[in-house]
This record gives C-alpha cells, sequence and structure tokens, in this order.
C-alpha cells in the first residue's frame, strides 16, 4: 500500500488540476509497489496510467512506449532505423579519432570504472546543417549496438509552468535505466542563451532544469546533442558536455572525395554533370541531393526509353 505522504502528493496534485505533478506523484506509486514485489498492484496501476493501450508495452504510431512512462516515451522519443557505420560517414580525421576513442571507453567501461575514470557519455556536434551531425550520432548507435531515439520536443514541451522540466526529468530518468543513444537534435529549442528580454522566464527556467539533468544524470548509454546555431546556445550548457565535437562545412577536396564515392555508389560515370554542382554545394546533404537527382534522372530516362521500346514493338 501506498504511504499516506506520497498519496496525499497524488491527491493534492489532484485537487490543483496539475496535471504532470499528479503524474510524477503516481509513478512514484507505481515505482512503489514494484520494489515492495506488489507485482500484480503495479501492472494494475500501470494500465490506470495508460487507459488506451491495455498492457504494459506496446507500440503507438510506430513510435517507442515505454511499459510505465508511455504516454510521455511515445509522444517524446522517435526510434531511429540505423543504416549507416561510421566508416559510411564522411568525417575529418581528428573528429573519426575521437569517436573511435568513445567507441573503446564503452566497449572498455568496467576497467575505467574500476580505475575510477568515467567514460564519456555527454556528445555535443556542432556546425552548419547537412555537415553529419545527426548521422554520425545515428552511426554511433549501430557501432555501439545500442538502440537510437530522437527526441521530439514537441513532445516534450509542456503547455504548463514547470511541465517540460518534469518531463525532462523523466526523459533522463529513461536515459539512466536504457543503454541507448538519446539524441537531442537542434537542441537550441531546450538550450536558448538566457537572459533575452523578449523572452518569458519559463524559458529560462527550461534551460536550467536541462542543464542540471545534463550535469547530474549518468547515462546508462549515450546523450548526444547537436546545433546548427552554436552561438545562440546558453555558454554554461557547453561545460555540460564530455566531447564537442564541430562538424564545419565540408571543403571543396572534402566534396569532391565524397562525389567521387557517391558516382561510383550510384554507377554514374566521373564526368557526370553533377560532379561540378557538387563541388560547389555547402555541406554533404546538398551534395548527395543533386548527385542523387542525376541519378534518378538516368535511370528513369532509361526505363521510359525501355517502356518506348516495347509500346513499337506492340
Amino acid at each position: 500500500m501506498a504511504s499516506i505522504k506520497k498519496l496525499s502528493k497524488l491527491f493534492s496534485a489532484l485537487a490543483e488540476q496539475n496535471v504532470p505533478r499528479a503524474e510524477e506523484a503516481a509513478v512514484d506509486i507505481v515505482r512503489d509497489e514494484e520494489q515492495k514485489g506488489h507485482h500484480d498492484a503495479a501492472r494494475l496501476l500501470k494500465g490506470s496510467l495508460r487507459p488506451n493501450t491495455g498492457n504494459g508495452s506496446s507500440a503507438h504510431n510506430g513510435s517507442y512506449e515505454h511499459p510505465v512512462f508511455g504516454r510521455l516515451l511515445s509522444d517524446a522519443l522517435s526510434p531511429q532505423v540505423l543504416t549507416a557505420h561510421l566508416s559510411d560517414v564522411s568525417l575529418r580525421s581528428a573528429t573519426r579519432a575521437e569517436l573511435a576513442t568513445v567507441i573503446k571507453e564503452w566497449r572498455n567501461q568496467s576497467e575505467l570504472q574500476a580505475a575510477g575514470i568515467p567514460r564519456r557519455s555527454r556528445l555535443f556536434f556542432h556546425g552548419p546543417p547537412g555537415c553529419g551531425k545527426s548521422l554520425t550520432a545515428k552511426a554511433l548507435g549501430l557501432e555501439l549496438s545500442l538502440p537510437t531515439f530522437i527526441v521530439r520536443f514537441d513532445g516534450v514541451i509542456g503547455a504548463y509552468l514547470g511541465q517540460t522540466a518534469i518531463h525532462l526529468r523523466e526523459l533522463f530518468r529513461f536515459a539512466e535505466r536504457t543503454p541507448c543513444v538519446l539524441m537531442f537534435d537542434e537542441v537550441d529549442a531546450l538550450g536558448k542563451r538566457r537572459g533575452n528580454p523578449m523572452d518569458v522566464g519559463e524559458l529560462d527556467r527550461v534551460v536550467i532544469a536541462f542543464m542540471q539533468e545534463l550535469e547530474h544524470s549518468a547515462p546508462a548509454g549515450i546523450v548526444i546533442a547537436t546545433s546548427n546555431l552554436p552561438s545562440q546556445l546558453d555558454m554554461a550548457l557547453w561545460r555540460r558536455f564530455d566531447l564537442i565535437l564541430p562538424f564545419p562545412a565540408p571543403t571543396k577536396s572534402e566534396l569532391s572525395s565524397f562525389s567521387r564515392a557517391l558516382l561510383a555508389k550510384y554507377r554514374l560515370p566521373p564526368g557526370a554533370q553533377a560532379t561540378k554542382r557538387a563541388l560547389r554545394a555547402k555541406s554533404y546533404a546538398e551534395a548527395e541531393r543533386m548527385i542523387q537527382a542525376e541519378a534518378r534522372a538516368r535511370i528513369l530516362a532509361k526505363c521510359e526509353a525501355h517502356h518506348a521500346k516495347r509500346r513499337r514493338k506492340h
């Protein structure tokens, strides 16, 4: 049976119509019942927290759902399909070396722990869009054999005072219990520089809550934040990360190497028209779109010629 103190907290939140605080109190009671071995009671309470799912775990619109915090995590976490290895990503040698060390730290974490040395688990990737930040985060998940989730900010940012901070707390608790790569893509939504007179005070509180969770949590896997606008982030946020990696716009030489690899992948001749355009691209993503466009056009042209030939025969 839940303690009177915790029940009182739940009832008080309900009386105030404070849904986030009521949900937090209810989840706390569920944990108590599980720790006491009252599994049937905990299962029943979990079902009450998720009236539309029935059992303890289910899929919801293709997203992830946790057996206790089903609604929040279903809304806030988007599981990723991992297909690219780090070897498939265009990275500078220094960046690749740092990530290789992170992988070694993960694979030898027990030895590091025995020596009292923590592995690095909070990574920050910054640079212009389309230069490999998100792709690298997903590739790291594949290299570490960890499920990878992108945080959906529309599922985290709440309408009520203090609700976003509660959601962040539960996300980081999930990261502490679940070995995974938790990616805050375009973290500018949570970490903007404080003190802007045009912002309401709640936005500053969200930044503080995010920084506190990032600093004091102990992820079972890795937390990665990415930003296209690092200059707009709060300066105090930077020191919360164990590793900060820049992803600059590619040079012409880097674009040339990248383009050659794509030409071979899509079986295009070295003199393909898209190559010259790709060398003027501002990002790897832009260069890839240009080369894919030519590869797509060539395939469709072949298909059309084949269909025309068949029509002439008939």
